[in-house]
């Protein structure tokens, strides 16, 4: 019964959270990408993809991106980097 609650309560919070970053305002930002990169760990088969993106403002940070995201834009696009909340995502412009 015990086991039951604390995933009742696991569920419940992770619920909780989404809808928060569900609700909040999205903030997006126009970017160009200068680089990509895949960090590959020795002991483990997953890899990590980033972009390398520069601001209109000049700022430039590095975003990590999913594999859909990596493998359809390319240095040089600009995209729109979304933020809500926690969640991040990248679209490439299309002009």
């Amino acid at each position: 019964m015990g086991f039951l609650a604390v995933l009742f309560i696991l569920f419940f919070s992770l619920w909780l959270s989404a809808r928060r970053d569900r609700r909040a305002p999205k903030v997006i930002r126009r970017a160009i990408v200068l680089d990509k990169r895949v960090r590959l760990e020795n002991d483990s088969p997953s890899e990590d993809y980033f972009f390398t993106c520069e601001y209109e403002n000049g700022e430039r940070e590095e975003l990590e991106v999913d594999e859909s995201e990596y493998g359809i834009i390319v240095v040089g696009d600009t995209v729109n980097v979304i933020r809500q909340r926690k969640m991040l995502r990248v679209e490439r412009v299309v002009s």
